[in-house]
């Protein structure tokens, strides 16, 4: 049964590892970076995605989704984690109007717009 929830994922870089997906509950270490692919069907074509962490608040995109979920295809974004330990906040805005993405993000209006959040533990080592 294909998915009508937009899907964002997160995974975490770390220099020199392998990038592996953030799970809600798991951490990822300071200094890595997070990367981000999302998926969703119809009506929804794009996203943004807003990054709250050590303090700094970063809106990125809209971004036109080239993936259904399921199928998430990779975002052009990175970003870079505080070097101390820390809970970054990600939220992702999923609609037909890329700028109702980035309204919702910045507290307008949510109708029509798919509202995703995910804390990321920003801690420990490996």
């Amino acid at each position: 049964m294909p998915l009508a929830q937009p899907v964002l994922r997160i995974f975490c870089a770390v220099p020199g590892q392998s990038l592996r997906e953030v799970r809600t509950g798991t951490a990822c270490a300071p200094g890595a970076t997070l990367a981000f692919a999302a998926g969703a069907r119809p009506p929804y074509t794009h996203v943004a995605v807003r990054v709250r962490a050590g303090g700094r608040e970063e809106v990125n995109g809209p971004f036109a989704l080239s993936g259904t979920a399921g199928e998430e295809g990779p975002l052009e974004l990175t970003v870079a984690l505080p070097a101390t330990s820390d809970m970054a906040e990600v939220t992702a805005t999923f609609s037909e109007h890329p700028d109702a993405t980035l309204a919702a993000l910045r507290g307008g209006t949510t109708e029509g717009v798919v509202v995703l959040r995910q804390e990321v533990r920003v801690e420990g080592g490996p």
